[in-house]
């Protein structure tokens, strides 16, 4: 019985300590969702010297207040990289309009021959990805 009443004062504690705890304020925004971005413009090196890292700028743009760059993914296959622009969008008082924002992608040469990077522009009329395509030599 001492047993029982122990336990049943240590679930109401913490039952009360858990329900007058918030992190919410109710002013707060969340993330609700996050959109792939097209990609407007790259400023790539005419080749990559290998074993070095290289600094290759993406420039994309907001369609509303509520994004915000969440990073790239990049997905790779030997020496191909597909890249997209990836932005969280968040719940809040949002503005329509278009604001152009440029982020470094860093990228290390860690292979010989040539890279081919796909930057994701968005959908053709077909509903297919469009990328704009460049090859970058490794240089020794």
């Amino acid at each position: 019985m001492k047993m029982r009443l122990k336990f049943i004062m240590i679930l109401a504690l913490a039952i009360i300590t858990l329900n007058s705890c918030s992190v919410d304020d109710g002013n707060s925004t969340a993330i609700i969702n996050y959109e792939a971005l097209a990609i407007e413009s790259v400023d790539l090196p005419q080749s990559f010297t290998f074993g070095e890292t290289h600094d290759i700028l993406v420039g994309f743009d907001y369609s509303n207040s509520c994004q915000n760059f969440a990073g790239f993914e990049v997905d790779s296959n030997l020496n191909e990289r597909v890249i997209t622009v990836v932005a969280s969008v968040s719940n809040g008082n949002c503005t329509d309009e278009v604001v152009r924002r440029e982020q470094n992608l860093r990228f290390l040469a860690a292979s010989n021959g040539t890279y081919v990077f796909k930057f994701f522009t968005g959908f053709d009329e077909n509903n297919e990805p469009t990328y704009l395509e460049y090859t970058i030599p490794v240089e020794e």
